[in-house]
């Protein structure tokens, strides 16, 4: 048994890689194939909601429904459900696969050629961290075959799908959990206030995830679309609307921010107040590392 959340158990070896295990889906009395387990876990960690009411980002996934009216692509409804139950775990392509059919949508990510391992785990005592007094002690690991992997940007900024995505992984990510945090940013001289609920940021620590935009591309959009490699990531609650939030830099260090939409998949670089607002409050923990960007970036054009 390998315990997932609190007192639910998930009858499955996470570290099975190859193939489907027939034992991970239950039958019932027609022999057909229902739920996969992972499914019915999955499930239930979205109707029961936060498992861990002492650690303050986990009001992440309000209930299933309102993920659903949020979010349409199943690698973030995945991401978030399991992090918002605390569980802990390792999951396969077959996993997220699955629970795309749950979710009723085709993830955008070519996850079935790529997708190796994703792993959720605990941080061992004397690696935990803090930052501006929050604390952090989950992190993911995510593992792509083969490790260095590259693919098509699948979601579009300003209509375009520009270049490609590269990834050199393991990519290890520190999970902060910063539940209610107010931001502010200045526009035109106006100071602005926004309330934002369940933040939680994802900061890449090792590894890499970067875009490569195509030349003509790069040439006509400008700055508006930089090649950058990803800093880290923000989820949080604003009035009922679950907001995301990419921080990245450039070749030069240029600082970037983009707003993705999880309803359409479509990513604004350097829009709205609140994006730019959220952005800088997170670059605090996205860049609370000592990652050297100028040593990612010579590593990646020397590959």
């Amino acid at each position: 048994m390998t315990p997932l959340c609190g007192s639910m158990t998930w009858n499955w070896s996470p570290d099975r890689k190859e193939g489907v295990d027939r034992d991970r889906f239950s039958v019932d009395h027609d022999g057909m194939k229902t739920l996969p387990k992972i499914l019915l876990f999955v499930v239930s960690i979205l109707a029961i909601g936060a498992q861990a009411a002492d650690r303050p980002g986990y009001d992440l996934v309000p209930s299933e429904e309102a993920l659903r009216e949020q979010i349409t692509e199943p690698l973030f409804a995945f991401v978030f459900s399991l992090t918002d139950a605390d569980s802990l775990g390792t999951w396969t392509g077959d996993d997220l696969l699955a629970f795309a059919e749950y979710w009723s949508e085709e993830s955008a990510f070519p996850v079935d050629q790529y997708l190796d391992t994703m792993t959720r785990e605990v941080l061992a005592d004397d690696a935990v961290i803090s930052h501006r007094g929050a604390k952090c002690d989950r992190r993911w690991v995510i593992r792509l075959k083969p490790p260095y992997s590259e693919f098509p940007m699948p979601f579009s900024i300003l209509g375009y799908h520009p270049g490609k995505l590269s990834f050199n992984t393991p990519i290890i990510i520190n999970e902060w959990s910063l539940g209610p945090r107010t931001v502010h940013v200045s526009v035109d001289g106006e100071l602005q206030k926004f309330s934002t609920e369940a933040m939680t940021i994802f900061q890449i620590i090792e590894g890499w995830i970067i875009l490569d935009v195509d030349g003509w591309l790069d040439k006509l959009l400008g700055s508006a679309a930089d090649d950058a490699v990803t800093q880290g990531f923000t989820a949080c609650w604003v009035d009922g609307e679950l907001v995301g939030v990419g921080n990245s830099v450039g070749r030069k260090g240029r600082q970037i921010y983009g707003e993705f939409n999880f309803k359409t998949g479509d990513i604004e670089n350097h829009g709205r107040a609140l994006a730019k607002g959220i952005s800088h409050f997170s670059r605090g923990w996205t860049k609370a590392t000592d990652v050297d960007h100028e040593d990612i970036w010579s590593a990646y054009d020397d590959r």
